[in-house]
């Protein structure tokens, strides 16, 4: 083994306390390494917690208008359960209701809903396909809505490109709803010389909406490009560990600290 302190060589049978080469304690010049190293790898790795948090601070609380993307994405879940449109049927030997929200869909297909009107398909040729266009929309509308909430979750990775990623789907999600709008206006009186009553809801008014108020901030994300309050000296601290793990410098040649700002430095005077 080699000593702590000067690098010198000590034999195997050399049970003596100090080093021959330089005097030093083996044993407290061993944890005093110990210690050292210990101490600069808290330095190095609690970098990468920092940036992580400052970009999570960034992407999501860091403004009104980052609070504000989360308010509207909350808003478009809510939306989601609020029908875009309803069938019912009311006949002497069979009573069912089947809706385009999120709920309705759950029922539809837990309840057996969605089979009753599958088999009265041949009783309304005009209706069922509007319906089924409808529930298409709807399908698409909330696959938008997931993008949306993928790339907001996300925005930490990158806030400018999530927010671009947003404003896609948002304009997506846009026209969709004003096709669903449409549909669902017209249900009524496509149904009216038949025994199915349908109703027109307010889901997709809302999604239209909210699509548009997450592409306006989304937007404005994009064009204000805000970025994570990050410190140089900790983005240094990074690199570092990096060369570290790639093999490239060791901690022994690292001093301690290995990196300090002179905010740092008047901290730790302050502290002694």
């Amino acid at each position: 083994m080699k000593c702590p302190n000067c690098g010198g060589e000590i034999g195997r049978f050399e049970l003596a306390p100090d080093c021959k080469h330089c005097g030093a304690n083996i044993f407290y010049s061993q944890q005093e390494k110990l210690l050292a190293e210990d101490a600069k790898r808290c330095e190095l790795e609690f970098a990468s917690f920092r940036i992580l948090k400052a970009k999570l601070k960034s992407a999501f609380i860091g403004g009104p208008i980052r609070i504000m993307r989360l308010v509207a994405m909350i808003m478009a879940i809510g939306f989601i359960f609020i029908p875009v449109a309803t069938l019912s049927v009311e006949l002497p030997m069979l009573s069912s209701k089947i809706s385009l929200g999120a709920f309705g869909v759950y029922q539809a297909f837990s309840g057996g809903e969605l089979s009753v009107f599958l088999s009265l398909a041949d009783y309304i040729p005009g209706l069922f396909p509007a319906f089924a266009a409808l529930a298409v929309i709807f399908v698409l509308i909330f696959l938008m809505g997931l993008g949306v909430f993928i790339a907001l979750v996300l925005s930490f990775l990158n806030l400018n490109r999530s927010a671009k990623v947003c404003c896609g789907f948002s304009v997506a999600g846009f026209a969709l709803s004003v096709a669903a709008c449409v549909l669902s206006a017209l249900m009524p009186s496509i149904a009216e010389p038949t025994f199915i009553t349908a109703a027109s809801g307010f889901g997709a008014y809302t999604l239209a909406a909210v699509f548009v108020l997450i592409f306006a901030l989304n937007f404005i994300t994009v064009k204000k490009d805000f970025k994570p309050e990050i410190s140089a000296t900790d983005l240094k601290r990074v690199e570092t560990m990096k060369k570290i793990k790639a093999g490239e410098i060791t901690f022994d040649e690292l001093p301690l600290p290995v990196f300090e700002t002179e905010e740092e430095r008047k901290e730790a005077e302050k502290n002694e």
